[in-house]
């Protein structure tokens, strides 16, 4: 009897521990985890444990470092909410997170499901954000498989959309040889696309792509563009940078 009791609780304790998904390393600020079941929050503390099923929240000017199982690091901004389903599924509910991603296998890796879009990651460096109308995702190192929840997307690469660019260029100064030609065309650029757009800007339409490291793509409902870090007018990763430095500690 004493051996089965002793046999139940060891049982008991490793099912517990395989639900445990990460443990936090660094808490800047107010943030809160709720269980899964339970109707309260509790304050987030260095050491803690994050299991499957918790959801965890940043509040205004405060931000949380944690680790998962396999050493990936997570970083939450400020006004963020992450719900942790499983070891190998998250669902970004708002805000923005950083994701630095080891190296995975098929079978392990990691999907981060967001208002916008599923994303299917087995090694990487990215961030999400999921803010309202600043729906974006940049990727800094690895690949990315990014997924649409209901209807197709409408992608527009970099390269087209730098031959957009230019066609619109050609069109400005052939609309400066008449001011009647001017007028007429600006109306109808304040519009939306043209019929000459058209002809040079086309999307791809799918229900998945992968984005490449170095990119950034934003989105505006079903429609995605995309740009390379380089022509963004602030590094996403430069604040992130700054909890990679600090010790693992709370403050």
């Amino acid at each position: 009897m004493k051996f089965f009791l002793i046999l139940l609780s060891f049982l008991t304790l490793l099912s517990a521990n395989s639900d445990v998904v990460g443990e936090v390393l660094l808490v800047d600020g107010n943030v809160k985890i709720k269980s899964k079941g339970s109707i309260r929050k509790k304050k987030a503390l260095v050491g803690a444990s994050i299991y499957a099923g918790d959801l965890v929240s940043s509040s205004k000017n405060s931000h949380l470092k944690l680790r998962l199982e396999d050493n990936s690091t997570l970083i939450l901004d400020e006004l963020s909410t992450l719900r942790f389903n499983s070891v190998k599924n998250t669902e970004q509910i708002s805000g923005k997170v950083l994701y630095k991603i080891t190296s995975r296998d098929a079978k392990n890796s990691l999907k981060v499901k967001t208002p916008f879009a599923v994303i299917g990651i087995k090694g990487t460096t990215f961030i999400v954000n999921a803010q309202k109308k600043e729906e974006s995702i940049a990727l800094k190192e690895g690949l990315i498989g990014v997924s649409s929840i209901k209807e197709e997307f409408s992608l527009y690469r970099k390269e087209v959309l730098a031959a957009f660019n230019n066609f619109k260029e050609e069109q400005a100064k052939a609309l400066q040889e008449s001011t009647e030609r001017q007028m007429s065309e600006f109306e109808r650029y304040k519009s939306g696309i043209t019929q000459e757009d058209t002809k040079v800007i086309k999307p791809i339409i799918t229900k998945e792509f992968d984005l490449k490291a170095g990119n950034a793509i934003s989105f505006n409902k079903n429609i995605v563009k995309e740009s390379s870090l380089e022509t963004l007018k602030e590094d996403p990763f430069k604040k992130f940078n700054n909890f990679f430095s600090k010790p693992e500690e709370e403050k």
